[in-house]
């Protein structure tokens, strides 16, 4: 029961200290120097506009056809 305990304890330990030891790694990681600008942005424009265009031909597509008439027989 002893070795249990002491077991129990260790990782315990373990796990409350490796958020300590993660942060330290990330701290001596250093950000890459940026040599110029992209272009990434450009391409979220045209996605947000193509979807807007696509939800508008879809509400005129669904509400375009006023066929009310009921399908059983």
């Amino acid at each position: 029961m002893k070795i249990g305990k002491i077991a129990l304890a260790g990782t315990a330990l373990a796990l409350a200290t490796m958020p300590v030891a993660g942060q330290a790694i990330a701290a001596d990681r250093a950000a890459a120097p940026i040599s110029g600008e992209n272009s990434i942005g450009s391409g979220a424009t045209v996605g947000v506009l193509f979807a807007l265009a696509a939800l508008t031909i879809g509400i005129a597509v669904s509400s375009g056809s006023n066929n009310n008439n009921p399908v059983s027989a």
